[in-house]
């Protein structure tokens, strides 16, 4: 009985189709899975770059941004320039003991090497060696914690109240003369204030300077498309210590113009949209592409209305009706 039987078996297995023995085979081990654990399941912690290792989807955007990436210490060698950015970088780069080495805002540090000195609890520190364009012979000190090889596996190391002078020529390298679309109308003018601009507006790079600590890159430029009309927007590296920049290329730049790609909104709306406006009958599309993503939404319906509540912050909400926008506190 058990040869009849494993001769029935084999006879099944010969006349099964291919592709319905493939699906018994590749559904099997799921159905196994289920039926041995029960309960909730643990996930492994995804970070910040295993996304952007496995996202083969990412926009040309962000795939341009990598050009804007902060240099690893590892990276670093003597000659490296940085700028003050900020007048407190004199309490913070000392001079060693028994000199004075005074720094101001605007001067530019040249990095020099880095030594191991004992720190206070008998251990070792690393110590970063400068000298000021304006006094070469004097020496300006930095501890930023830990030993030498612990900086040597930093991403990015930042120096407080300093920008690297070498990641802003390269950019500008990259940048100027390039044409891009603005993504954003919070707009930077020329004395360093904060101004409303508009954005989905072509303009073309006229010069990149050195910002921030916080925001490195000032990318200056001037539309194509209305002469006169210039302005900046300060933009950070595109990785801090492993997390995505808030105001990285890819959320202050375009490469393309979008207008293509809603073909479906009048040329009123879209000039509103643009000066992050909106006006009564606006769609939810045209009302997220005027002001972003909403803090909060509220929906609503019964049998003949649907009803939405988007909260911004500063008190701004919009309220749609089936789909169109009816009232709003702008």
């Amino acid at each position: 009985m058990k040869l009849k039987r494993n001769i029935c078996q084999n006879r099944w297995l010969t006349r099964t189709p291919a592709g319905v023995l493939a699906a018994i085979l590749l559904f099997a081990p799921s159905v196994l899975l289920q039926s041995c654990f029960t309960g909730i399941e643990s996930t492994p912690k995804i970070t910040y770059k295993d996304v952007r290792r496995q996202n083969a989807g990412e926009s040309p955007e962000q795939e341009f941004a990598g050009h804007f990436q902060a240099v690893p210490f590892s990276g670093w060698r003597p000659g490296r320039q940085f700028l003050v950015a900020d007048a407190r970088a004199t309490y913070t780069y000392s001079a060693p003991a028994g000199k004075s080495v005074g720094i101001s805002l605007g001067d530019t540090l040249v990095y020099r090497g880095v030594r191991e000195v004992p720190s206070i609890t008998g251990g070792e520190v690393a110590e970063l060696i400068f000298t000021s364009v304006v006094s070469p012979s004097d020496s300006l000190l930095y501890r930023p914690g830990g030993n030498a090889a612990t900086l040597e596996k930093r991403d990015n190391l930042k120096l407080p109240f300093l920008v690297d002078l070498e990641l802003v020529r390269s950019a500008g390298e990259i940048l100027v003369g390039k044409e891009l679309v603005t993504r954003t109308g919070r707009w930077i003018s020329p004395d360093g204030s904060q101004r409303r601009g508009r954005k989905f507006l072509k303009v073309r790079v006229t010069e990149v300077r050195a910002g921030s600590e916080d925001y490195p890159f000032l990318i200056c430029f001037s539309s194509t498309e209305d002469e006169g009309e210039t302005g900046a927007l300060a933009m950070s590296t595109t990785v801090n210590e492993g997390e995505p920049a808030l105001r990285g290329f890819e959320n202050l730049f375009m490469l393309t113009d979008p207008r293509y790609n809603y073909p479906q909104i009048t040329d009123a709306n879209w000039e509103l949209i643009r000066q992050g406006k909106i006006a009564e009958g606006m769609t939810t599309q045209e009302v997220s592409l005027a002001l972003g993503a909403p803090r909060d939404v509220d929906r609503r319906h019964d049998q003949s209305l649907m009803y939405e509540r988007w909260s911004y912050p500063g008190g701004v909400y919009v309220i749609f009706e089936n789909g169109l926008l009816v009232r709003y506190n702008q």
